[in-house]
């Protein structure tokens, strides 16, 4: 009889370092998503390794790098009943203990994603202030964190999701500090209890409401008790519970913030910080920021008017992130400032700035706003409009951005409260995004001559842009020397016309639907500028 004789494998020869070493390549060594701190493969394949034989079970359980990332989907926590009650479901729980335990002692990578699953349901149209799924989610939430809490001083990143406001309050309440003393107490009206020693390895921080539609109008929404707190206090290992009874110390919240320590153990490593439709107390912000702090990437996102830190507020949080490369402000920064004084103000000094998201609902004091933000080596420039009003056709107009576009090329703005330059404010300006940005073509045609340095333009849903690009060859105005253009939507005709231009490279087009998800149709889980471009 013939035997068949299976060839040996060489992989089941290396010995054990080797193989631990590329099993930690595989899990880490990916790309993360744009907006996330690690990949999905981080997650799921870790028990893909250990499923494969004996062996590989064995080497993949004694290397605790491999389960450092927990990815905690609500809905697979919350058990519903066919009486339409519900109840937690234990096992979920007991993999998360599972995977905590076998992590030991490395630095831990957190996602709580607490999105509905019918969610989609609700794009298009408001939120109600919550629903029966996401009172389920804002129940399990401490459950969540009291299994968390205890390895805080491991946590690397925390990322909270969810497209309703409860369990993100729930989220935020969990990490902040404040706790009414109810009236007649015998407590001191001023109380802190330590907690541990924060979290000090943390560098990625993030607080995301997913439907951009309604996270507008947050404040009808938001229990009042979540901007009285300190956010995120047990990070910082300062007081978990800050409380006053009025009647006895008459002072107000901000009095009380005032006489809060500085943090006991400020977050050293914190370099990525998003807050993302979910207000919060912004001078307890920047109080839990600290002093000399080292953020790199800072994002506000969606926050209602009356919900947005003032301008002090803005410009010192702004200072106390020197090192920061990249800042997001859309539909949220601080409120006008036309409506404060301004006198006596200075200008927000970012060195080291590099990467610039605006997207605006009005434009009002933009240009003022921007004329503070001093930052000459900007690389990178994303402009957009995100009023969810505005009409969606590509070639219907919105807000005017005349005055801002014309600060940008100038360093000159008749606002008020503006502080004017003798010359234009990002003078190595490479990269340029306009999103539905509305004005004339010939302050289009003035805008982008400015920049003589521009190598990649994107222009969605910006028409007049387009057709100051297309002025005649022989105009005396200068055009940069583009590597590449990325323009949408766009007509043969126009193609043709850019591809002529002396001084224009590559002419990319595309899905306006699919290059620019701000206003999402299909899905709510896109961010506004992770997918559309790829130089």
């Amino acid at each position: 009889m013939n035997c068949q004789v299976l060839p040996r494998c060489h992989i089941n020869s290396l010995p054990v370092e080797l193989l631990s070493y590329i099993f930690t390549l595989a899990t880490h060594d990916c790309d993360s998503e744009e907006g996330h701190a690690f990949s999905p493969e981080s997650v799921t394949l870790p028990t893909v390794l250990a499923s494969v034989n004996s062996r590989w079970r064995e080497i993949a359980l004694s290397i605790p790098t491999l389960w450092s990332t927990l990815s905690i989907d609500l809905k697979a926590l919350v058990r519903q009943h066919p009486n339409n009650t519900f109840s937690f479901n234990q096992q979920p729980f007991d993999q998360i203990l599972n995977i905590i335990t076998r992590s030991k002692h490395s630095s831990l990578d957190i996602l709580i994603d607490a999105r509905d699953p019918k969610s989609h349901e609700l794009i298009g149209c408001m939120s109600p202030p919550f629903t029966e799924t996401s009172q389920r989610y804002t129940s399990c939430m401490p459950y969540v964190f009291f299994l968390l809490l205890a390895e805080k001083e491991r946590w690397r990143s925390l990322e909270v999701i969810s497209d309703t406001l409860n369990p993100l309050c729930a989220a935020l309440r969990l990490l902040s500090s404040y706790t009414p003393i109810r009236k007649g107490s015998s407590a001191s009206h001023l109380q802190f209890i330590r907690n541990g020693l924060g979290a000090p390895r943390l560098e990625f921080l993030k607080l995301k409401r997913t439907n951009d539609y309604y996270s507008a109008h947050a404040e009808q929404f938001l229990p009042p008790l979540e901007l009285d707190s300190l956010p995120f206090a047990v990070l910082i290992g300062g007081p978990s519970e800050v409380a006053t009874d009025q009647d006895q110390s008459g002072g107000s919240h901000q009095d009380i913030l005032a006489q809060v320590p500085a943090p006991c153990y400020p977050l050293s490593k914190l370099r990525h910080v998003d807050i993302i439709g979910v207000p919060l107390n912004w001078a307890g912000f920047l109080r839990t920021l600290g002093a000399g702090h080292c953020i790199q990437s800072l994002e506000l996102s969606h926050h209602d008017g009356s919900l947005r830190p003032t301008f002090d507020q803005f410009s010192a949080i702004i200072k106390a992130c020197p090192l920061l490369r990249r800042l997001v402000i859309r539909a949220s920064g601080p409120v006008p400032v036309l409506s404060q004084p301004h006198h006596h103000r200075g200008v927000m000094s970012l060195p080291m700035l590099e990467e610039l998201h605006l997207g605006y609902i009005k434009t009002d004091s933009l240009d003022a706003l921007f004329s503070r933000l001093d930052a000459p080596n900007l690389v990178t420039l994303f402009i957009e409009d995100v009023n969810p009003a505005v009409p969606r056709s590509p070639y219907e107009t919105g807000t005017n951005a005349e005055h801002l576009l014309n600060y940008c090329a100038t360093g000159f703005s008749q606002h008020p409260a503006a502080v004017s330059r003798t010359s234009m404010p990002f003078p190595k300006l490479q990269r340029l995004s306009l999103n539905r940005v509305h004005a004339s073509v010939i302050e289009f045609g003035l805008f982008m001559s400015a920049f003589s340095k521009l190598h990649h333009l994107s222009l969605l849903r910006t028409p007049n842009a387009l057709a100051a690009l297309l002025l005649d060859a022989d105009a005396t105005m200068p055009r940069p020397a583009l590597t590449s253009i990325l323009v949408c939507p766009v007509t043969q005709p126009e193609v043709l016309k850019l591809k002529q231009l002396e001084n224009v490279g590559a002419v990319l087009t595309g899905d306006v639907e699919g290059l620019s998800p701000s206003i999402p149709v299909e899905t709510i889980t896109g961010s506004y500028y992770s997918d559309w471009a790829m130089w």
